[in-house]
This record gives C-alpha cells, sequence and structure tokens, in this order.
C-alpha cells in the first residue's frame, strides 16, 4: 500500500543517466578519455518502470588480464543517492565527474563512482526503498547472532554483487587481491523532510516513538568507530568550510544526537549498522558519510553540491 501510494516527481533518466551519456559521448572531454560508464544491473520494481543501474569506472582498469599495473593502485569508491531524496550527494557525484575533480586522483587512485544508488527513490523523493526499507540500514555482510539472514534490498544486494566482481578473472571467480580497497565515500544530506516525514513514518512503521533530535544547520561527517582517523575528517571539514558553514556541536557535545568527536564530526560502527559506508566494500580503511543541510538560511543548493565535491 506504501509503495502504491508514492507518486513520480522527476525523471532519474533525464537527470542522472542522460547526462552521464552526454559525458561519455563527448570525445573531445577528460571524462570520456579517462571514463566508462558500465550497467551493472537493472532496478525491476513490481507496476513500475524498470530502471538501469550505473557505475562509472577509469577506463580499462578492471579487466583482470588486461591492465595488471593499473589495477595494483588503490581504489576509492565515491557513492550517491543511497537515499534517493538526497538530491545534492546525486548532483554532487556528476559534478565530480563533469568538473574533471576525479580525472586528477587517476595517476595514484583508481575511481569508482556510483552517483545514484536508489533510482526509484530518486524519482518519488523517498528515503526507503519500494520494500519501505532504509537502504542505507541494507548492506549487511553476515547473518545476524540468530542466525538470521543480513536485511538487504534489490539496491544493495546488486551494487555489493558489482562490486565485489570487479577485477575477478576470466572465469568469474573473484581475485580478492585484484582490488585494493582504500577508501569509500557516501554522500548524503539531512533535510527537514527527516524530521517532517519520515521518522514520523518510521515509527508507525516499526510502532515505535519517535526520537525528537533537531537538524543540524550546516555540514558535518559521519565517520567509523574502527581506525583512528581524526587528522583526515579534519581536513575534510576545513576544506568544506570554504564552501558552506559546518554545523555546530550542541550544548551538551552532541550533534544530531549522537556524542561529537569534533565539531562538525560524529562517530558510529559504520558495519555493525549495515552502513553503505562500511558494508558496500568492507575492506575500505577509510569510510565516511557527509550530511549537509539544503534547508538551511545559511546555505543554496550549489552550496551544498560544491560541498560534496569538495
Amino acid at each position: 500500500q506504501w509503495r502504491d501510494s508514492r507518486t513520480v516527481h522527476r525523471s532519474y533518466l533525464t537527470d542522472v543517466v542522460n547526462p552521464l551519456h552526454e559525458l561519455a559521448s563527448d570525445s573531445s572531454s577528460s571524462f570520456a578519455k579517462d571514463f566508462e560508464i558500465v550497467q551493472y544491473g537493472t532496478l525491476g520494481v513490481e507496476g513500475g518502470e524498470d530502471l538501469p543501474l550505473f557505475a562509472v569506472l577509469p577506463r580499462g582498469v578492471f579487466v583482470a588480464d588486461d591492465a595488471p599495473s593499473s589495477n595494483a593502485k588503490p581504489t576509492v569508491l565515491v557513492t550517491g543517492g543511497t537515499h534517493g531524496y538526497e538530491t545534492s550527494g546525486i548532483m554532487g557525484a556528476l559534478d565530480f565527474l563533469s568538473s574533471g575533480k576525479a580525472n586528477k586522483y587517476l595517476p595514484f587512485l583508481n575511481v569508482v563512482v556510483v552517483p545514484c544508488v536508489s533510482p526509484w527513490a530518486y524519482e518519488r523523493v523517498e528515503r526507503w526503498v519500494a520494500t519501505a526499507v532504509d537502504p542505507n540500514r541494507s548492506f549487511c555482510r553476515k547473518s545476524s547472532e540468530d542466525g538470521e539472514d543480513p536485511l538487504r534490498t534489490e539496491e544493495s544486494n546488486k551494487l555489493m554483487a558489482f562490486l565485489d566482481g570487479l577485477g575477478a578473472t576470466s572465469g568469474n571467480e573473484r581475485n580478492f587481491n585484484s582490488v585494493q580497497w582504500l577508501c569509500h565515500v557516501d554522500l548524503h544530506e539531512t533535510t527537514d523532510s527527516d524530521y517532517l516525514e519520515f521518522r514520523p513514518a518510521k515509527a508507525a512503521r516499526d510502532g515505535i516513538s519517535e526520537y525528537d533530535d533537531h537538524i543540524p544547520d550546516g555540514f558535518y561527517l559521519v565517520g567509523d568507530t574502527v581506525g583512528n582517523h581524526l587528522d583526515w575528517y579534519k581536513a575534510i571539514l576545513q576544506a568544506v568550510g570554504r564552501v558552506t558553514h559546518i554545523a555546530p556541536v550542541d550544548e551538551d557535545n552532541t550533534l544530531s544526537g549522537y556524542p561529537a568527536a569534533a565539531p562538525g564530526l560524529i562517530l558510529t560502527p559504520k558495519k555493525e549498522l549495515c552502513l553503505c559506508a562500511g558494508g558496500a566494500v568492507p575492506d575500505a580503511k577509510y569510510v565516511l558519510t557527509t550530511e549537509v543541510y539544503p534547508d538551511s538560511d545559511r546555505t543554496s543548493a550549489e552550496d551544498c553540491v560544491n560541498a560534496q565535491v569538495e
């Protein structure tokens, strides 16, 4: 019933897929020279249009026998649209590619970009996917202690299968040494609709009380409790601070209800929570989720996209 009541408000093909293919069709662009677009699956929803799923890869790298030297470089993953309604993450991933900024990392790193993980939710401006599941809690890699199968969505299943298969041998068996995952950055927003719509909907779905923490006004990071990467997080926040404002810490030294590790920074156990950044490529040493507040009076849609790119 919930799925059938959702309305299409915008076009994934027009806003995301067509701009990607326009980049690739411009033979004079640095994008066309250095990157290729790969369809890694199709999202099929009963009663709805099938939606193609795309990733952008460095050209010719992830072919096991053809490019062993390139494949030996560390690989970073950038994802947008894990929550489909969080527009600046999707547009930020596209801008990262179209601006040429992604190309600058290629001498040192392989860069993989998935601009929109959840296109069904993008078109309907929804946090949840069609099965009324939060996709950013569905990147579980192992069963629970009571033996239940891990929570997955079609979106997370297909993305993880694709990423696990990169660098597979010709026999389609994964070579676990072929991809050195170094980093995963997942681009998100925290919006007023979280507080006004999605938190009440979650409480109603699960039969629980709503929690009442306010939306942080500004950009912040959700880092990982695993590892000691405070300097890396702080360097990112310093760079973003030149583009938009950083969310201040609350009087009780929390941010979005979590203890603040530093201004603009909270830490969570990402693999344990089955988050995209943490579960999609669990071997990555550096993982983080960005959060920007597009409804703030102190920023603009353009600033939010630029903050994601920074």
